[in-house]
């Protein structure tokens, strides 16, 4: 085996593996979806008086994907409501972004009687919420008592709106669930169940199982045809699929001040069939990458830029294709290195899209952490030596981590000010350098990449050069119309 595989292979075994038995994920991804798809739906209509009803539940989100990391702590669903899905129910119109769509519901007399003056855009919203407050209550009158499984239970402990209690308009809401351990207390006839009691409070240890719930509505693909581009079109998974419509807004300017907002368009189920379709060598670069990725969270290099970049990697390849998983990483990191240069990560799906949004006070720092983990992983794939040992190359990697860590806060200041294009150049170069220092004895006690600390400076050295000559330039310009009078 190459030596980067064995290097993935081994962070990845002792870093991403759930650190449950398998026997208890099992268990607690039974209780979820028995709750989710099998008692939420028919309480729902209950509690609604049948004015809302559930048309389809989807898995969504990394852990049905078989891309979750270390705990089964997180699920995601997406319910589609009946009522507004179809196009007899919602109209759609070109939103003021690429994949996003105004969306109008068709009679909205239905919907909202007692505020006559909110236009049929609102009143899609409105209806939405409404939908997501019968949800709620519906939820906590199903968990009165906890859900038993076979070696655990799961209690509630709160929903809310993700993040923001007391925003109603947000578009996910979270059901937070604790696990806890059952021990056997009795063993009865063979084929039949057994009995367990609850730990004692010192024995127990909770988890806590977030289950994320996003509202949508379900069209057919025929539904989009002005508004997603002609490549959307000659994808067979969405056109048996179609898409799915959430309330996430663009949040451009545009949007937020006018009184309707665009809404995401959502393609989740096609997502997630070609997640689970992909050989198991890019999963483990994937989680591998999440892992990594995890300690520089502040630099926005999220999960979903990493899918995407997998996703077209993959495509490249050949869905289905095993390939080596080292070489599947290195693929991967040259996405998203060119994605960080060009600032431009096109969806998988809609291609018209960017996927990739850095803000400006992180765009130098991303490219340079690009630029050294591909330099750092390819030369680990130029060595083949068999018989080197695996920690040298896990002591360079957990020295660059450590490093980030160590300058978390001091990055995190970074987008709470506001500062001119130097400015934010010589604080993230500065940063990335300190970063770099630290992490400079473990490079340079390994000869192959003993010289990358000093391309990476010439790197730096190059952005000042770019910058400087840009921020020149624009004086020379400014000097010249304030002084050459136009003829």
């Amino acid at each position: 085996m190459p030596l980067l595989d064995r290097v993935v292979r081994r962070i990845h075994d002792e870093h991403c593996r759930f650190r449950l038995s398998d026997d208890e994920v099992k268990d607690i991804e039974d209780m979820v979806l028995h709750l989710v798809k099998d008692l939420l739906p028919g309480r729902l209509l209950n509690d609604s008086g049948g004015r809302y009803s559930i048309a389809e539940v989807i898995e969504a989100g990394s852990y049905f994907e078989q891309t979750k990391i270390q705990l089964p702590n997180e699920f995601d669903f997406m319910l589609a409501v009946d009522q507004l899905s179809g196009e007899e129910s919602i109209f759609l119109s070109e939103g003021c972004k690429p994949g996003y769509a105004h969306v109008r519901v068709t009679e909205p007399q239905i919907w909202d009687t007692t505020s006559c003056d909110d236009d049929p855009e609102r009143r899609f919203e409105i209806a939405l919420l409404q939908f997501n407050m019968y949800v709620r209550e519906s939820l906590k009158l199903l968990l009165l008592e906890p859900l038993r499984g076979r070696f655990g239970q799961l209690e509630i402990k709160e929903i809310v709106v993700r993040g923001k209690p007391f925003k109603a308009f947000s578009h996910v809401q979270t059901l937070t669930l604790l696990y806890s351990e059952l021990r056997c207390t009795d063993t009865v006839e063979p084929g039949t169940t057994l009995l367990y009691e609850r730990l004692s409070t010192e024995q127990k240890t909770d988890i806590e199982v977030c289950v994320d719930l996003m509202s949508c509505c379900h069209l057919p693909l025929s539904a989009f045809k002005n508004i997603l581009p002609e490549k959307c079109f000659e994808n067979e998974a969405l056109s048996v699929n179609g898409c799915h419509v959430v309330l996430k807004s663009c949040e451009s300017n545009s949007c937020v001040e006018g009184q309707g907002k665009c809404r995401l368009i959502s393609y989740t189920k096609t997502e997630q069939g070609c997640m689970k379709r992909l050989d198991v060598s890019w999963k483990v670069a994937y989680r591998m990458l999440k892992w990594l990725f995890q300690y520089t969270g502040v630099l926005e290099v999220d999960t979903y830029k990493i899918k995407t970049a997998v996703l077209h990697c993959s495509s490249a390849r050949g869905q289905g294709e095993a390939v080596p998983v080292g070489e599947g990483l290195i693929a991967i990191l040259r996405v998203l290195r060119k994605s960080a240069f060009s600032d431009n990560l096109p969806g998988y799906f809609n291609p018209s899209l960017n996927v990739w949004s850095v803000r400006p006070c992180y765009h130098y720092l991303v490219k340079y952490e690009m630029i050294f983990l591909l330099k750092l992983f390819t030369n680990i794939q130029k060595c083949r030596d068999e018989g080197q040992n695996v920690d040298v190359y896990l002591d360079v990697i957990n020295a660059w981590i450590y490093s980030f860590c160590s300058h978390a806060v001091e990055i995190s200041k970074m987008a709470k000010t506001s500062t001119s294009r130097l400015e934010q150049f010589n604080w993230q170069g500065n940063a990335f350098l300190d970063i770099l220092k630290d992490a400079e004895p473990a490079l340079k006690n390994n000869v192959i990449f003993s010289w990358i600390p000093f391309q990476l400076k010439c790197h730096v050295l190059c952005d000042v050069f770019k910058v400087l000559s840009l921020v020149f330039m624009d004086k020379i310009v400014s000097w010249l119309r304030l002084n050459i009078p136009l003829l």
